[in-house]
């Protein structure tokens, strides 16, 4: 069996003016009961990462998932190369109070 690719690149920033590097995602816990993964707010640099933070926890608060869905607090997440969405670690301080949101 042939060994599995993985596809590597450097993510940019979401934010419209920034072409710097994403070090985190935005992003949420979302399950439908069987499966788990992070819906996707964004990647944001360090320069904005309070307000994709922002800007994403107010697009949260319109959502309305479907029956049997869940989807957490909208938090950041620590980019690493190679690592699944799933598999990402919440930044220690994504205005949780500098604990990790679940």
């Amino acid at each position: 069996m042939a060994e599995e690719q993985v596809f590597r690149y450097r993510p940019r920033c979401s934010h419209p003016s920034c072409n710097q590097p994403a070090l985190f995602k935005v992003g949420a816990v979302w399950s439908d009961g069987t499966s788990r993964e992070l819906k996707n707010y964004g990647l944001t640099c360090e320069t904005h990462r309070q307000s994709q933070l922002e800007r994403a926890r107010h697009n949260r608060d319109g959502l309305r998932p479907a029956e049997g869905e869940t989807v957490g607090p909208v938090a950041l997440f620590v980019l690493e190369p190679g690592r699944r969405d799933t598999e990402l670690a919440p930044a220690m301080d994504s205005g949780s109070g500098g604990k990790a949101e679940p």
